[in-house]
């Protein structure tokens, strides 16, 4: 099912991990992340309850990155996250959170994997009511303004809550596709 929601809030998202990449001065140059292995990986560097922010040209808006732990992999220029939590406020729209339990980047934020307990929260504003965005997995593709998963999903809207298994969202086309077990609750009391 191919719905036309307006969560291009996740794409706020998106640039926000991609450019936290940008404030620990990577290369490049390393490929993706690597599946886990067996071998020990030994970090270059980590970060401990540290908080990032990252302002506009005109300081009109800011992100705000927060995490209890990041550890920093110079073999393949790669990130995880603990608890992280992204705020990001923008003039014209409305402030969007964003935490999970981890977050693992590859090089430059090609790949960003958010995984347990998921929670994107995008408050009211222009007419529309707060929406929050739940699943356990998501998978950012910036380079493709692309959000995926493939674990159940739920949106809360004001009047709504929609369920699906599997999501891709596209902000270039503006379209979510839902991909099984579609359910709809449509609620005017709300």
């Amino acid at each position: 099912m191919i719905g036309h929601l307006r969560l291009g809030f996740l794409f706020v998202i998106i640039a926000l991990f991609a450019s936290l990449l940008f404030l620990l001065n990577q290369d490049g140059h390393a490929p993706l992340l690597a599946p886990e292995s067996a071998s020990v990986r030994a970090p270059d560097y980590v970060l401990e309850d540290f908080s990032a922010i990252r302002t506009d040209e005109n300081d009109a808006g800011y992100r705000m990155l927060l995490g209890k732990k990041m550890v920093h992999y110079p073999d393949d220029d790669s990130a995880e996250l603990e608890q992280p939590r992204l705020i990001t406020i923008e003039p014209g729209k409305p402030p969007v959170q964003l935490k999970a339990d981890h977050a693992r980047m590859s090089a430059e934020g090609e790949d960003i994997y958010l995984s347990g307990n998921v929670v994107i929260v995008r408050n009211a504003g222009k007419g529309r009511g707060e929406t929050i965005l739940t699943t356990s997995l998501l998978h950012l593709i910036p380079d493709q303004d692309i959000a995926r998963t493939d674990k159940p999903v739920e949106i809360i809207e004001t009047n709504a809550t929609i369920r699906a298994i599997g999501m891709e969202m596209n902000n270039r086309t503006g379209t979510t596709q839902l991909l099984s077990q579609v359910k709809v609750v449509h609620d005017k009391q709300r």
